[in-house]
């Protein structure tokens, strides 16, 4: 059966200094947690601008807005095609404050452009942002 789903990437960045989050994988491992960007699935029926504004605020407890869209991505994992879209966001300064996480995110930091490869492991999404001016 081959599946596409779509999926947006919500990056946060407030002057130089982009937003990520530490989310909890499994426990087995010697380190249970990466470091990521805000990451959701489009729900059917559901506009991918909405989604990333609601995965903002699922997973910051504050909201968002959107500044532009920065780039796409496919990719794809035996029969299933993920396709995503990557939005430049924002949050209030003042809202900084009020974030809290999910039990399963471990915490959160502010990072420059050169910094993210330092916490980000994942080679696809280093490399779609090779390049790209965020």
């Amino acid at each position: 059966m081959k599946d596409t789903f779509l999926r947006v990437k919500g990056i946060i960045k407030k002057d130089d200094k982009y937003l990520l989050i530490k989310r909890w994988v499994d426990d087995r491992i010697p380190d249970p947690f990466v470091w990521e960007f805000i990451d959701a699935e489009v729900n059917h029926g559901e506009a991918p601008d909405d989604t990333v504004l609601r995965a903002i605020n699922e997973l910051l407890s504050v909201g968002g807005k959107i500044e532009k869209i920065e780039y796409t991505w496919s990719s794809m994992l035996g029969d299933t095609h993920c396709v995503g879209i990557a939005y430049i966001c924002s949050i209030a300064e003042e809202d900084e404050a009020n974030i809290v996480l999910p039990e399963e995110f471990g915490e959160w930091i502010w990072v420059t452009r050169d910094e993210i490869p330092l916490y980000i492991e994942n080679q696809y999404v280093l490399k779609d942002i090779e390049g790209k001016a965020l």
